[in-house]
């Protein structure tokens, strides 16, 4: 019996040191779903009057959802100088459909901070993961935090490749 044990013991401890001195990778948000939403996107939105669903002119912008769940957005409707990169975070919430939520602070033309824009939007992805639909809303605030309007949209993305 005792030397089964010193056997156990001397083939456990090289055991015990690969498991101590290795790499592991885990992907704690990495499942199927949230793949077929990573990557960069085209997306084309179209501005929509809140109340009525008229559209009230279109724009372009680029999203790159990442993987973990960080979010990266350059958007067309407003000069680079008035405007921040936008930054964010989504989520896959079920089958096809995801969440995201961004931000990018505003600047007045003299170049001082005029606030901050935040978009929150549903996203549903094609069954095979090479275009989306997606509504949005956004608050426009001012420096202090208070909202000035709330807009809406609708768009489409077709994945960049």
């Amino acid at each position: 019996m005792h030397n089964t044990l010193k056997t156990v013991g001397k083939l456990a401890l090289p055991i015990l040191l690969v498991a101590m001195f290795s790499q592991f990778s885990v992907a704690a948000q990495d499942t199927d779903g949230d793949k077929k939403l990573q990557g960069s996107w085209n997306h084309a939105g179209t501005r929509l009057d809140c109340a009525t669903g008229q559209p009230l002119g279109t724009f372009s912008s680029m999203f790159t959802f990442s993987r973990g769940g960080t979010f990266w957005e350059a958007g067309t409707q407003m000069s680079p100088s008035l405007r921040s990169p936008s930054h964010g975070v989504w989520s896959h919430e079920s089958g096809r459909l995801y969440s995201s939520a961004f931000q990018f602070f505003r600047f007045n033309a003299n170049g001082t901070l005029a606030g901050r824009l935040i978009v929150r939007q549903e996203i549903e992805v094609s069954d095979d993961g090479e275009s989306y639909t997606a509504t949005s809303t956004s608050q426009v605030l001012d420096i202090d935090g208070n909202v000035i309007t709330t807009n809406c949209a609708a768009g489409i993305g077709t994945r960049f490749q």
